[in-house]
């Protein structure tokens, strides 16, 4: 089963349907970023990421 991401937030899943803002995942994104403390990271604070989890840097639908 292949990874997905979600165009709009760009959480990385395996769901059809992003589990945090239920859009429709796509299998064709690249780049990946984990974000462990979104409070505590820079990088998080400038791709507007609170939650964390796995992030694609690029999503295309």
């Amino acid at each position: 089963m292949a990874e997905r991401a979600c165009p709009r937030c760009k959480r990385v899943t395996f769901d059809k349907v992003c589990p945090v803002c239920g859009t429709n995942t796509s299998v064709n994104w690249t780049g990946l970023i984990v974000v462990i403390d979104p409070d505590e990271s820079d990088l998080a604070k400038e791709l507007n990421i609170n939650i964390p989890g796995r992030y694609a840097l690029k999503v295309r639908e």
